[in-house]
């Protein structure tokens, strides 16, 4: 089970491709891994947003935006690289924070795009340059350098993290990082939301402490994952609220840029309170649920 997983997450990113006929054949293939897609500048015009608020939250908010990158000592992590809301350079406001996971090989500054949309949503957008982000470990270490940054007089981000008002997200081998570093380290209780793409471990569901996004694709590699987030959303026994959810037609490398509208929607009602993002999940006629380009999407604990 576990090569399995393994396998699975290293994946991540990849043109739509014949499914493999083992897992040799993929560990082996090196044009598989020459041929990764990653998130292009612009990437919400490729696609045709079928609801209001889905494409509302798909395309860019209000603040302009900044980034910075900060080396760090551990090889593996490489450098933290930081996008934010350029305002936050000359005002003390308290922004939200988001740490994304890596997938496989998609390293923080090849998905720069998904980063930039999401600071100019109002938050702190943090990510680094680990490769194999499964194990949480790189993850939490962003989170903590993050933490230390808001305590540290000398920075920029001196007491501007709302560290209320943090979210997780990740594809893939990232997916799967938001189980584990929600769970498994002293830093873990700072997340208040988290949304796991094309990844999922049922071991650890019930050691989440917040609300739960999951979204998986239809096609190619995703359906591979469809039964693994069916299962983690049927072995939720915790009252934390979760919304589980397809994308119609859409294979594994595509599910980061076609589903981050709702994973956006998702942080800013967590996070910011954004009652017009609420409307995205909850409610009788919540948009997810009638939007035409999802499918079998199911909810616990939301109203």
């Amino acid at each position: 089970m576990l090569l399995m997983v393994v396998v699975l997450c290293l994946l991540i990113g990849c043109k739509k491709q014949e499914k493999p006929k083992n897992i040799w054949e993929v560990l082996a293939d090196e044009e598989l891994w020459k041929n990764m897609e990653f998130v292009k500048a612009d990437y919400q015009d490729a696609f045709s947003y079928s609801c209001d608020l889905e494409k509302k939250y798909g395309y860019n908010g209000s603040y302009a935006v900044d980034t910075l990158s900060f080396p760090c000592d551990n090889d593996t992590i490489g450098r933290f690289e930081l996008w934010f809301p350029t305002e936050l350079k000359t005002t003390q406001h308290q922004w939200p924070l988001v740490i994304m996971a890596n997938g496989t090989g998609v390293l923080a500054s090849k998905y720069q795009p998904i980063f930039r949309h999401l600071a100019s949503w109002g938050f702190i957008v943090a990510g680094n340059e680990d490769e194999n982000t499964w194990w949480g470990r790189s993850v939490s270490a962003t989170l903590d350098f993050l933490l230390a940054e808001n305590r540290r007089p000398e920075s920029l981000f001196f007491g501007k993290v709302d560290t209320t008002s943090v979210g997780l997200a990740g594809h893939s081998q990232g997916g799967i990082a938001t189980f584990t570093a929600s769970t498994m380290f002293p830093n873990s209780c700072y997340y208040k939301a988290i949304c796991a793409m094309s990844g999922n471990a049922k071991e650890a569901v019930n050691s989440i402490q917040c609300p739960l996004l999951l979204i998986c694709g239809t096609e190619g590699l995703d359906e591979m994952w469809k039964q693994g987030q069916n299962e983690t959303f049927d072995t939720i026994f915790t009252e934390i609220p979760v919304v589980s959810a397809y994308l119609k037609d859409t294979d594994h490398g595509k599910v980061l840029p076609r589903g981050d509208a709702y994973m956006t929607a998702w942080m800013r009602y967590w996070l910011c309170d954004d009652t017009m993002a609420a409307h995205c999940f909850v409610g009788a006629d919540a948009e997810i649920f009638r939007n035409k380009d999802w499918q079998d999407v199911r909810r616990k604990n939301l109203p």
